[in-house]
């Protein structure tokens, strides 16, 4: 009985990295098969070309995927949509696996390089498979990540400086501004805008004014609860946290200029993550939080948090560059079955 506990105790218990993996990568396929088939179906090959058409093309290459539901747009909508809810499940999951990779990789360098290399390498396919054409508009979720690495690289050196280091000392006098306009811009870029709607429907203001509104809102936010948190710090954590503050705003900014998946928002939640990471649930469902401002939807990845809370700290399978490959590959392949079908 006693060595049961000790397991437990140890952590032998529960679910490996290998098994978060798994799911997050399971259910992101699912997602994907939505969003680079299912969409298509409906927004591009059925509203361009009617119904009859898809039926004939399908008949005609795969007759043996055809029903007769996908005659019916709404239903396959339907369809679509619980196949992107499910995918919402994986990218907390990837913050997760990633917080925890940078904190116990030996060789930080060789992460973040492996990161940029698939960055690029899963680029084409990413574009390809989402927007049929290969395009600068929007980058596939690697660069989000690697910027979500850097993030953290930055706030740990930050950490192991001496509070005496100049680097400290703009950022220590303007932390009030930083925070502001982190806040603001991430009003503005958050696809709930809730501020924008309240005064849009009130007042029928355009989007311009829209984003506006919600961005002086969101910086007021920021401003006043960095004035009250901070009300209580001393003057050292004042100055790291300021400058904490300063590398995340300039990683989201990056994220969100180059059109990243998840932009800034994904950054932020790897950030979130690592700063609570002394108590993972907390630190999971702040990473969470975050999404869940950038998009109501997201909120469904809250879920994980059960998964979470049985992850035992041990890697599990070797499966280091599964992932890595996998992600490019399968986003090819949906593509090449989207285009054999319809071409394009």
């Amino acid at each position: 009985m006693e060595n049961v506990k000790n397991e437990a105790a140890s952590g032998r218990k529960g679910i490996p990295g290998s098994t978060l993996k798994l799911i997050a990568i399971i259910t992101m396929f699912i997602d994907h098969v939505g969003a680079s088939l299912f969409e298509f179906y409906t927004y591009k090959f059925m509203d361009q070309n009617g119904a009859e058409y898809c039926r004939q093309q399908m008949m005609a290459k795969v007759p043996w995927l055809w029903h007769d539901w996908m005659l019916d747009a709404s239903t396959v909508n339907s369809i679509d949509m619980t196949l992107r809810s499910i995918g919402r499940i994986a990218f907390p999951i990837f913050c997760f696996l990633l917080v925890e990779g940078f904190i116990h990789t030996h060789d930080l360098r060789k992460y973040m390089i492996r990161l940029i290399i698939f960055a690029f390498v899963s680029d084409v396919p990413f574009d390809l498979a989402f927007f049929g054409e290969v395009t600068l508009r929007h980058q596939n979720v690697f660069f989000t990540l690697f910027f979500g690495v850097l993030a953290l690289a930055s706030i740990k050196k930050l950490s192991e400086l001496d509070i005496s280091h100049r680097i400290f000392k703009v950022p220590a006098k303007i932390g009030w501004l930083i925070s502001g306009v982190l806040a603001g811009w991430g009003a503005c870029t958050s696809m709930v805008s809730i501020f924008g709607i309240i005064f849009g429907s009130i007042f029928g203001a355009d989007d311009t004014i829209q984003t506006v509104i919600t961005g002086v809102i969101g910086f007021a936010t920021g401003v006043i609860i960095y004035l009250c948190v901070s009300n209580k710090w001393d003057d050292e954590k004042k100055k790291r946290v300021s400058a904490s503050l300063l590398t995340t705003l300039v990683f989201f900014g990056t994220a969100e200029v180059l059109f990243t998946d998840y932009g800034g928002w994904g950054v932020l939640a790897v950030v979130a993550i690592y700063v609570f990471r002394s108590n993972k649930d907390k630190g999971f469902a702040m990473g969470c939080l975050a999404l869940t401002i950038m998009s109501f939807g997201e909120g469904i990845a809250f879920i994980d948090e059960i998964p979470i809370r049985m992850y035992n700290g041990k890697r599990g399978l070797r499966m280091k560059y599964f992932f890595y490959a996998f992600y490019p590959v399968h986003l090819f392949l949906l593509f090449l079955c989207r285009y054999y079908v319809f071409g394009m």
